[in-house]
């Protein structure tokens, strides 16, 4: 009964999180570490809580990006092209039809796709011994880095910051202090909350004011144009599939899944050539609304398996779990029942209780959008300010903070990658200890005859190729 309570207490609290521009299920989850503390007698509880407020809140933050042509998030940007334009042109409950039945569906589908299919994965992740988990983690430094940067130059910029902040504490291998400057503040490293806070957190709030003061489109014959929508979104059902498939597959990608949704509306554009789109097409729409909330599923699988987070949002779940006690990244988390049932029940009923509370409060939500940004960023900025400070107590933790948000907000300038710089920051450790492991216990034709290791280096020399060769290709973060 618990676990059903505090799932309604996430999908609420996501809902509200999802309407501030530009907050997403990334703040949304950031703002839980000022409460933590509560989920560690019952780490399940803030398990269903966290997978609640990543379903809502991918679902919510629509309602920004169709009735304001704001994001709700990074992931919904696609959403304006042609949900906000269907808005201005009178079929703003449409819209939201549409969004809410392709965005609902597409969870439901991919979220049991994702969390039902992980138990059999544990085969495959005993398949990685030390040489082909550390060419993994490269793997993924490399896509998050080389696959949406367009220059090659400022991907290893990005890898080289991250592996500079995360060596910063003590030398795992030698116990002694590493890059700490005589500082005993520094010997227990930067604080994962900072990072994403300073990274991600107060870049976006600010990036809020940059969007202008649109007020919420008009909603006329609501259920009318409503369950229209519905119907549109079913006969468009082929653009829903495509586009929540391209989001799934978008996730499990490191780097790749807060494009996803442009990816799907790419596709979805490629598959119409004949129509036109950008005008208040409903295809647009259904082929980009869905990948928002498959991406979040995907996610979370190379998160849970093995510990490397997918995505900014994905990253702070991974911290938010180790918080409340539960070793995310150990295959044995695959043999808990319970931590699998609360994963996948808690995102599949988050999922479904979105779409109701959404469609029978619509017209109330709508005035919440009417609230000045202004006041949210303050609000979000304070309880920040107060958590950040709460991780040693010390006026230090407002310098780090304050030394974070500067590097976000440069990166954001000049478009270097900031999710490549956090998931360096998290896994650099792992990947030099198992690096070291790996030339220490094995030599070159030991390597050469084990294809899982040969497979995945060719994909990490294909991505730098690639980034080295190619001009002007890759997706702007900012």
């Amino acid at each position: 009964m618990d676990l059903v309570l505090w799932c309604l207490l996430g999908t609420v609290y996501g809902i509200l999180l999802g309407l501030i521009p530009m907050a997403g299920a990334g703040t949304a989850m950031l703002l839980v570490f000022s409460f933590a503390g509560y989920f560690e007698p019952n780490p399940y509880l803030g398990l269903v809580f966290l997978v609640s407020v990543i379903a809502a809140s991918s679902t919510a933050d629509s309602y920004t990006s169709l009735l304001t042509g704001i994001p709700g998030a990074s992931t919904t940007a696609a959403s304006i092209i042609d949900g906000y334009k269907m808005s201005k042109n009178g079929e703003a409950a449409k819209a939201i039809g549409i969004a809410m039945m392709d965005s609902s569906f597409n969870g439901i589908f991919f979220g049991l796709l994702a969390f039902a299919l992980l138990p059999f994965y544990a085969p495959v992740i005993y398949m990685f011994g030390v040489p082909e988990l550390w060419m993994f983690l490269t793997l993924s430094i490399a896509c998050v880095a080389f696959i949406v940067s367009k220059s090659f130059w400022k991907s290893l910029i990005a890898i080289g910051i991250g592996a500079y902040i995360g060596m910063i504490g003590i030398d795992p291998q030698t116990g002694g202090p590493r890059l700490t400057f005589g500082t005993l503040y520094l010997q227990d490293g930067v604080s994962i909350m900072m990072m994403i806070a300073g990274l991600f957190g107060i870049p976006e709030l600010i990036n809020g004011f940059h969007w202008g003061r649109n007020r919420p489109a008009p909603i006329t014959n609501y259920f009318g144009q409503l369950f229209d929508g519905f119907r549109t979104c079913l006969r468009l059902w082929k653009d829903s599939v495509r586009g929540g498939f391209i989001g799934f597959v978008a996730g499990i990608l490191p780097g790749v899944g807060p494009v996803g949704d442009m990816l799907a509306y790419g596709a979805t554009v490629k598959a119409h050539p004949n129509d036109k789109f950008g005008v208040g097409n409903p295809k647009g729409l259904a082929g980009c609304e869905g990948a928002n909330n498959a991406q979040k599923a995907g996610s979370l699988i190379p998160t849970v398996l093995f510990g490397i987070p997918a995505s900014p949002f994905a990253a702070i779940f991974m911290a938010m779990c180790i918080t409340f006690g539960l070793d995310i990244g150990n295959p044995f988390m695959l043999e808990d029942k319970k931590f699998l049932s609360t994963l996948g029940y808690g995102f599949v009923g988050a999922t479904i209780l979105t779409f109701f509370i959404c469609i029978f409060t619509s017209k109330f939500l709508v005035k919440i959008l009417e609230i000045p940004y202004w006041l949210y960023a303050t609000i979000i900025f304070a309880i920040i300010i107060y958590t950040c400070q709460k991780v040693t107590g010390l006026y230090m933790d407002y310098v780090t903070l304050a030394c974070c948000s500067v590097l976000g907000l440069f990166c954001y300038r000049f478009q270097i990658s900031r999710p490549a710089i956090l998931l360096t920051y998290i896994i650099i450790d792992r990947w030099l200890n198992k690096g070291q492991q790996v030339f220490v216990m094995y030599d070159i034709t030991d390597l050469v005859q084990r294809p899982l290791f040969l497979i995945l280096l060719s994909g990490v020399l294909f991505l730098v190729y690639r980034s080295i060769t190619q001009k002007n290709r890759g997706i702007d973060y900012a």
